[in-house]
């Protein structure tokens, strides 16, 4: 990833804090502009007992790339219009935050 043109172009950056079975991912703010609206402030996996900071559930997963793996950062930009996910994924459950983003990450 070439990060000088991504973090001038994708204002936050995150690290992927759970890449769960079936597209079920926890996004970690790590830097960025003011969306403490957007994501979970503090959030508890049920799974291992660990307490998340400024966390989120990836909610256009269909669109997230597939290299980017469990602890990785990368930047993002923030979809305003929803988008579809018109890929297959498999049901199971894996507890994730409440609140979700559509997002575009810089590639």
């Amino acid at each position: 990833m070439n990060e000088t043109p991504c973090s001038e172009e994708y204002p936050y950056k995150a690290k992927l804090a759970i890449k769960g079975i079936c597209f079920n991912y926890v996004i970690e703010l790590v830097d960025g502009g003011p969306i403490s609206d957007l994501v979970e402030n503090e959030w508890t996996d049920e799974m291992s007992g660990k307490v998340y900071n400024n966390v989120f559930r990836l909610s256009n997963y269909c669109d997230f790339p597939p290299d980017i793996e469990e602890g990785e950062e990368f930047y993002f930009d923030i979809i305003n219009v929803p988008t579809d996910n018109l890929c297959m994924v498999c049901m199971a459950y894996r507890p994730t935050p409440e609140k979700a983003i559509d997002i575009n990450v810089c590639e």
